[in-house]
């Protein structure tokens, strides 16, 4: 796969930071209406046709629902971002001071890590748009080419042929189940509809992999200075010490500000990811598989990684922090000054402290958050069951 280069590598997600601008989500404040136009053609395109038209039977019911969910995990997901704005700005802005000050000031070692990130996080990004806008061009083409061929196969004028559709839901007055000519219409609409989604879900994932990942370098490069603390001079090292303190200080701000803006997006998400996890398995213990059930399944692994993928990043935030405490009892601490040595010790009780994004201020986002939140989507099951 050819993709373009990182123009700049000492640039600080420069490929999202594009994205969020077209979003309306970043740059001039005067363009965030562009959100909020995407977010009405969500709700007009998507909620209310589901919401107030219904649905034909329990089947279709159960995966028009499940997408209605899976959708709106991203969309209120960044619409609770967009109203974090003025700490998401502050967040991205601490970054880019880190990040220059390691990159100008700090020795080559520090600076080669941060641009190994750089190029990361730009090529994951770039990985992730092409794939995903594959899986929106496929997701789209793939109805519309079984309906025709259907049609095409035909040789019986008489014989109904099944509407594929996007999504399951009613378009207002149009009988896209049964007229050709307004299933064509469908077709054209939801050609911007489900790009819109793609672009959405996507955006909400790289802007949260993406910071919670430049936090962890962020600590990560603490304690790689901490590392060089031994190689300074003797006449340098208490000033050295001083700068490193201030730089994990401005580090925990980071974490801060990342855990202030993501909070109740992640909230949400955890919500979300259990109801559907319930209403799947309730379905099928009350109904048995089915072909509806297999699509909804597809819709569950998407959710499913997305989440892991989130406890994942919250468990290496909090690995890197711990990552300082280790960097300062590897250090050769007994050779320096009483002065240096309360120092440190002050920074060591700083970074034994848990650190990492929470989901609503109640749990940490990790991986074994992650598995607790497996075995209690598993006992609502279990109530829910009870009353079918």
């Amino acid at each position: 796969m050819v993709l373009p280069k990182l123009k700049d590598e000492k640039a600080v997600m420069p490929f999202l930071l594009r994205i969020q601008t077209i979003a309306g989500l970043w740059g001039d404040r005067s363009q965030r209406y562009r959100f909020y136009l995407i977010f009405s053609y969500f709700i007009v395109m998507v909620v209310l046709p589901k919401v107030l038209f219904g649905y034909p039977d329990l089947e279709i019911a159960v995966r028009g629902t499940a997408e209605l969910m899976f959708e709106s995990n991203a969309f209120f997901g960044m619409l609770m971002f967009s109203f974090q704005r003025d700490n998401y700005e502050k967040l991205v802005h601490q970054l880019q001071d880190l990040a220059t000050l390691v990159l100008q000031d700090l020795p080559d070692e520090l600076g080669k890590y941060l641009i190994t990130v750089n190029r990361r996080v730009d090529r994951f990004s770039k990985i992730y748009c092409c794939c995903h806008f594959s899986m929106a061009t496929f997701f789209w083409f793939m109805p519309v080419w079984t309906t025709y061929s259907a049609y095409s196969a035909v040789t019986n004028s008489s014989e109904t042929v099944e509407h594929v559709l996007h999504l399951e839901e009613e378009l207002y007055f149009l009988h896209i189940r049964t007229s050709v000519v307004h299933y064509t219409f469908y077709a054209a609409i939801m050609w911007p509809t489900i790009y819109t989604l793609g672009f959405t879900g996507g955006t909400k994932l790289l802007t949260i992999f993406s910071n919670v990942k430049y936090c962890s370098a962020m600590l990560k490069l603490v304690a790689l200075r901490i590392q060089c603390l031994a190689g300074v001079n003797h006449e340098n090292a208490e000033k050295e010490l001083n700068e490193i303190i201030s730089m994990h200080q401005r580090a925990l701000d980071c974490v801060f500000l990342l855990e202030t803006t993501f909070r109740w997006v992640f909230f949400v998400q955890f919500i979300q990811c259990t109801m559907i996890w319930c209403s799947l398995i309730l379905y099928i213990a009350v109904t048995g598989f089915s072909s509806t059930v297999a699509n909804v399944c597809v819709q569950i692994i998407l959710v499913t990684v997305e989440t892991y993928g989130y406890c994942y990043f919250g468990t290496d935030l909090t690995t890197e922090s711990y990552g300082v405490a280790l960097a300062i009892y590897d250090s050769e601490w007994y050779k320096f000054s009483v002065s240096m040595r309360r120092k440190l010790r002050l920074l060591l009780q700083r970074s034994q402290k848990p650190l990492g994004v929470t989901a609503g201020k109640f749990r940490f986002v990790n991986v074994a958050q992650f598995g607790k939140m497996l075995k209690m989507s598993y006992s609502f099951y279990v109530v829910l069951k009870e009353q079918f």
